[in-house]
């Protein structure tokens, strides 16, 4: 039986797949369980420091049929499993990169959203394409998407429906980095690993704070002096100063 989702490494990069291209990645509930599990399974294992999300030649269709028709208390179930998959890459301590070939519809360009950086090419498209069919937009989209661009576009993407093409996702945020056609998934890796050369308590502490805004001043304030002490007392501060003072790139063990 075929995986619905592959886990390669590449040193400290876990590259999650999909890999349901005959639907072209369509979400339904074995997949989108199998993409949870595999997301929580590698932020318990200290040996990764980042991740790529990809989709191959399409990166995700959406939600599929099979699911959007499931009675009313399934539907629900099946939704509080993919809110799973949200919090992972949210909520995770891991940075997240969605390498994008293809269409990112619906839920697709919701998990899209919801990671760190995004990189795809100039033939790429997005679209919260839920209106289409009588759906609100789903996956924390409603929450991803005003952080990434103002919320009068984030307006206009979801009320529209429209497809966003890859350069023009590019100009509006949507996209962090415009590979070459082709590129897209060594580019990612690149990323990547760049993410997971940086100290991991930095990255985790971070994003643990990126994901609660908005925040009030004071409430970042006593964040940071919480945070910075302890994190002086880590191993990874002195290695970073000993490798600044010995002009060298440090190698953080995550301590």
């Amino acid at each position: 039986m075929t995986e619905l989702v592959t886990t390669t490494r590449q040193g400290a990069v876990a590259i999650v797949s999909l890999n349901r291209p005959e639907r072209r990645n369509a979400l339904d509930v074995p997949l989108v369980e199998s993409i949870t599990e595999a997301l929580r399974a590698l932020n318990a294992d200290s040996d990764v420091r980042a991740l790529v999300l990809s989709g191959g030649d399409h990166f995700c269709a959406g939600g599929d049929l099979s699911v959007l028709n499931l009675p009313a208390l399934q539907m629900r179930s099946a939704m509080t499993v993919g809110h799973g998959i949200v919090r992972a890459l949210v909520g995770g301590r891991l940075p997240t990169v969605a390498a994008v070939r293809g269409n990112a519809y619906g839920a697709g360009f919701s998990m899209a959203m919801a990671c760190d950086f995004v990189v795809a090419d100039e033939r790429s498209q997005f679209c919260a394409a839920f209106g289409r069919v009588g759906l609100t937009p789903d996956y924390g989209l409603l929450w991803t998407l005003p952080q990434r661009v103002s919320v009068g576009t984030a307006r206009e993407i979801v009320m529209l429906c429209e497809p966003v093409p890859g350069k023009r996702a590019h100009e509006l945020g949507l996209v962090d980095h415009l590979a070459e056609p082709g590129q897209v998934d060594e580019s990612a890796l690149q990323l990547a690993q760049r993410l997971a050369a940086v100290a991991p308590a930095t990255i985790a502490t971070t994003r643990a704070v990126l994901a609660r805004q908005p925040l009030t001043l004071d409430t970042v304030l006593a964040w940071e002096a919480d945070t910075q002490t302890l994190l002086t007392s880590t191993d990874d501060f002195a290695e970073g100063l000993r490798a600044f003072k010995e002009k060298r790139p440090p190698a953080f063990r995550g301590g």
